[in-house]
């Protein structure tokens, strides 16, 4: 009996040739992509902290402008004429906060601000006699402060010095405010100036 039979001559690949290139391949993107998702990771991080940057700078600013305010607020409330500019603005009365630059009547001595209570400096704002708190700021632990200068009267000296004429010129303040933002040890802080005049009858 015989038979018949064909053969297929189909190519043969060796193995020997197949060097893994789509291991390669693989390996490669999946550290393209991990790059990518370190970097996405480290981008997301810094825009947390810059978010939470700006909200801390913009806490800050709202309790320093509250300092402001309330700087402005004690002028108008307390110092209503002459006697009550020297008695809180004196060197030998002077009340906690408040300085002179100029004398705030004949023969008063002036009580400049001092080493002490730079404004550029945390520890001069808390140093107790320093500057004053605004205890109705309540949203931070470190609550804002304000100090007061009298910087003299505002504008040209009247040419008539007989006393026939009342000198018409206000009295001049400088308010400097500070707020810091949230925590107990708080990194972010704002400092705020406002010039003020306020006019007073004579003694």
């Amino acid at each position: 009996m015989t038979s018949n039979r064909s053969y297929l001559n189909l190519p043969t690949h060796c193995r020997c040739s197949q060097r893994g290139a789509v291991l390669a391949f693989s390996l490669l993107i999946l550290v393209v992509m991990t790059i990518i998702g370190i970097a996405s990771m480290s981008s997301t991080t810094l825009q947390e902290r810059m978010a939470n940057n700006n909200n801390q700078r913009q806490i800050a600013f709202q309790a320093a402008e509250a300092a402001l305010r309330a700087g402005e607020a004690f002028l108008v409330t307390n110092i209503t004429n002459i006697s009550n500019l020297a008695t809180n603005f004196n060197a030998t009365t002077s009340v906690a906060g408040l300085y002179s630059e100029r004398a705030p009547v004949v023969g008063a001595a002036t009580y400049p601000l001092p080493a002490s209570a730079n404004i550029f400096d945390d520890s001069g704002w808390l140093t107790v006699g320093n500057a004053i708190e605004v205890t109705t700021f309540t949203t931070v632990f470190q609550r804002p402060r304000f100090i007061i200068e009298y910087m003299g009267r505002a504008g040209a000296p009247p040419k008539d010095y007989s006393g026939k004429k009342q000198d018409p010129r206000q009295y001049a303040f400088r308010i400097t405010a500070i707020g810091w933002g949230e925590g107990t040890t708080p990194t972010v802080r704002y400092l705020l100036q406002s010039s003020f005049r306020l006019p007073m009858p004579p003694l």
